[in-house]
């Protein structure tokens, strides 16, 4: 599948990379969402973060996952 076949509404977009914290897996799972669901994209990332990788799920990780999100132009 092409990017340009998810049909992703034109606009900003903000997303998080997995590999942007500190993790012995290297993973690079990339989750985003419109600019307007910002909390909702932390929320995926953080339980990300801890339900796959063993963080601790409190506000130091929602902290750190937050200060990752990237801006996307679509």
């Amino acid at each position: 599948m092409a990017f340009e076949e998810l049909n992703l509404a034109p606009g900003t977009w903000l997303a998080v990379d997995c590999g942007s914290l500190p993790s012995e897996s290297n993973c690079h799972v990339v989750i985003a969402a419109p600019e307007s669901q910002r909390e909702d994209l932390v929320d995926a990332a953080t339980g990300h973060a801890a339900d796959k990788h063993g963080h601790t799920n409190d506000e130091a990780l929602r902290s750190a996952v937050s200060g990752t999100v990237q801006t996307v132009q679509v």
